[in-house]
């Protein structure tokens, strides 16, 4: 099952594998920047059919706002894959803030993807505040950042604790 449970909040985080493709790479044979982007988006295109199939919920409509990467490991041609784990990690009246960590075949940070989503109704295409419908799905998915984690530039030094490991 791609969804696994966070002891210490009683909420879960989704967890994706996303194979490479030849496209991913660079002329010095290691992952582009922006593929890691595509990473991303493709583990949050699995997190909301996973809902959807196996929790049995309707997910929110909602776009990215805004999204932050920060690089920690370059993954090279090696590699066939990575795993993308993700988790919110603050909410708001109509946004939340989604955490991703990228890791390589060795289970190692590579990188951090940071969004804002913005919660929109699907026909107007304007933004909307969250139902209480929308925060039942949203909350099983929230593992707090404390102050020093929720800045990307203080990843390496954060606390939570995410697939029985340190982050």
């Amino acid at each position: 099952m791609p969804f696994v449970d966070h002891e210490a909040t009683g909420t879960r985080y989704h967890s994706t594998r996303v194979n490479l493709r030849w496209s991913d790479f660079d002329q010095f044979q290691h992952v582009n920047n922006a593929a890691y982007l595509e990473f991303s988006q493709d583990a949050r295109i699995d997190f909301v059919r996973d809902v959807v199939t196996e929790i049995d919920m309707s997910v929110p409509a909602f776009v990215v706002r805004w999204a932050s990467v920060d690089y920690q490991k370059s993954v090279s041609s090696s590699e066939v894959a990575v795993v993308v784990e993700s988790f919110i990690f603050q909410v708001g009246v109509k946004s939340f803030k989604m955490r991703q960590y990228i890791r390589n075949g060795q289970h190692r940070l590579v990188a951090v993807v940071d969004t804002v989503n913005v919660g929109v109704d699907p026909i107007s295409g304007k933004t909307r505040d969250w139902s209480e419908s929308d925060l039942e799905v949203i909350n099983k998915f929230l593992i707090p950042l404390d102050d020093e984690e929720a800045a990307v530039d203080g990843v390496s030094g954060g606390s939570t604790v995410i697939g029985g490991r340190k982050r």
